[in-house]
């Protein structure tokens, strides 16, 4: 039997005993651990089962893990455009999903929201060099302008499919250029405006076949790794130049 068929038992068995178990109103079976991405990957279908006791909504957070980036500001020289300010964004996660049964500002105050981090663009990230409050502000609205738009951050209030007020399925679509590490899957049931039910997963990704044996050798032996590489192009460059060439 598959993971995903097990899952599925595992949650409808909770709801046949739900009555008895009052002080967990929320249970939530990832039908994935693992994902491993080869050099034809282009993205995968993640989904999660999960029950509640009484109706309710559902919000879904997956985060990935940390990534640092470097934004550049390009300025106008007469009629030309040439390199400015360059920062550096550290501690911001490369993938940040919300998916919800409603608009989650529909659904949680603000307040409530801050507590469990629901805000696309309150993450936190560092900026380096240290800048003016309002020059960082700038900066760190431009680094989620552009995760969003490059589909890394995104808020979706229709991928959470509920049934009979019980039991409800996420439908979730990862990227095909996911960053390498381990992903938290976090579950919140709100009642009222208020988060009434937390449940914490997480899933891996990592690499597979040739691709995980090179990544591995690069980042466990680097100074071997990199040695290697430059003889392997030494020695393909002496027989490409040992290679006698036809004149036409």
């Amino acid at each position: 039997m598959t993971r995903w068929p097990r899952c599925l038992l595992f949650v409808l068995g909770w709801m046949l005993q739900a009555p008895s178990w009052g002080e967990e109103p929320l249970v939530v079976a990832p039908a994935t651990s693992q994902i491993d991405i080869s050099t034809d990957f282009t993205g995968a279908d993640v989904k999660a089962v999960g029950a509640m006791i009484g109706p309710g909504d559902v919000i879904i957070k997956v985060v990935g893990p940390q990534q640092e980036a470097t934004l550049s500001r390009e300025t106008k020289l007469g009629p030309f455009w040439v390199g400015g300010d360059t920062v550096k964004m550290a501690g911001a996660p490369s993938l940040l999903f919300l998916y919800a049964t409603a608009p989650i500002a529909s659904i949680l105050p603000p307040a409530e929201q801050q507590k469990y981090a629901l805000l696309l663009e309150g993450v936190p990230v560092r900026i380096e060099p240290q800048l003016t409050a309002h020059a960082a502000d700038d900066w760190r609205k431009a680094f989620f302008r552009l995760k969003e738009r490059q589909g890394y951050y995104h808020e979706d209030d229709r991928a959470i499919r509920v049934f009979g007020n019980r039991l409800f399925i996420a439908d979730m679509r990862l990227p095909g250029d996911l960053q390498i590490g381990t992903y938290t899957v976090e579950t919140l049931l709100v009642k009222s405006g208020k988060v009434v039910g937390h449940n914490v997963g997480n899933f891996r990704v990592r690499l597979s076949g040739i691709e995980r044996w090179v990544w591995n050798a690069a980042h466990d032996h680097p100074w071997l790794f990199g040695s290697l590489f430059t003889l392997a192009a030494m020695v393909l460059g002496f027989v490409l130049n040992a290679i006698p060439y036809r004149r036409r």
